[in-house]
């Protein structure tokens, strides 16, 4: 048995979304738009936190608000599981079906993902749903990597790392990403 979802703050949660992250705002219609169903919708409670998820086939994304914040958009595994663990940011699964899909994605920095999600989101989405869960999680953990990394020098050069310092870092994790998303032949 279903659980009926009041979706009577979505026009009102998706105005309060675009005010915060356009990007995700639009790509959440888009999946509305296209068909796909809203699984999860709660919000706003306490300080201002609300999450819509939309099923696209055996994927879920999820959109979120808290504190006033867009909390990122972020997309789950065929499982659709509820755990929060079970996400990932929808960045990764860009470079990782980037890397799949030899699409032609420019990443300087590992955190920023600079992709038109409205032309490239649903193929995206569709292909997480396919399982590619491999590809994700050698993404994520290059994500990671770089992130233990650069926290290394941060802390080594007492939170001050020079802008060659820091473009190094981000040059390097970003091409461990890629690589990462690279299929092996």
């Amino acid at each position: 048995m279903t659980k009926h979802l009041d979706l009577t703050g979505l026009p009102r949660f998706l105005a309060h979304l675009e005010a915060r992250d356009a990007s995700s705002a639009h790509f959440a219609r888009l999946l509305l738009d296209s068909g796909c169903v809203p699984v999860g919708f709660w919000g706003p409670v306490q300080m201002d936190v609300w999450e819509l998820r939309i099923r696209r086939g055996a994927a879920i994304v999820r959109f979120g608000v808290e504190r006033g914040y867009s909390d990122g958009l972020m997309i789950g595994p065929p499982t659709g599981s509820d755990s929060w663990t079970s996400f990932v940011p929808m960045n990764l699964a860009v470079v990782a079906w980037a890397g799949a899909n030899a699409y032609a994605l420019r990443l300087d920095d590992p955190s920023v993902v600079n992709v038109d999600l409205q032309e490239v989101g649903l193929a995206v989405v569709d292909w997480v749903g396919d399982g590619h869960e491999e590809a994700i999680d050698r993404v994520r953990q290059a994500w990671k990597t770089y992130h233990e990394k650069e926290g290394r020098l941060r802390r080594r050069t007492n939170g001050h790392p020079t802008p060659a310092q820091l473009n190094a870092s981000r040059a390097a994790g970003a091409a461990a990403m890629q690589a990462a998303a690279t299929p092996s032949t």
